[in-house]
């Protein structure tokens, strides 16, 4: 059996009034960047409130750029 550990994801969106970085969990989103970095050091920061956490961070594109693991499960992971 595998664990799930809670996903934060860090993602483009793209409106005819603005170019924002969205930083979600499943459906919700919980806040809104001008800049990457800023929703990257935001979703960063929830994780760390958890216990085992995971943050998916994205290109403009939808590629992934990278996966870093928070609490627990980071141990387990590469650093």
């Amino acid at each position: 059996m595998s664990t799930v550990f809670p996903e934060f994801t860090v993602v483009f969106e793209f409106s005819p009034d603005s170019l924002t970085w969205l930083v979600g969990r499943g459906d919700v989103v919980l806040s809104r960047h001008c800049r990457k970095h800023d929703a990257v050091r935001d979703a960063a920061g929830r994780a760390r409130a958890h216990r085992d956490a995971v943050v998916l961070v994205e290109r403009m594109d939808g590629t992934v750029q990278c996966r870093h693991r928070y609490g627990r499960a980071r141990r387990h992971g590469r650093r």
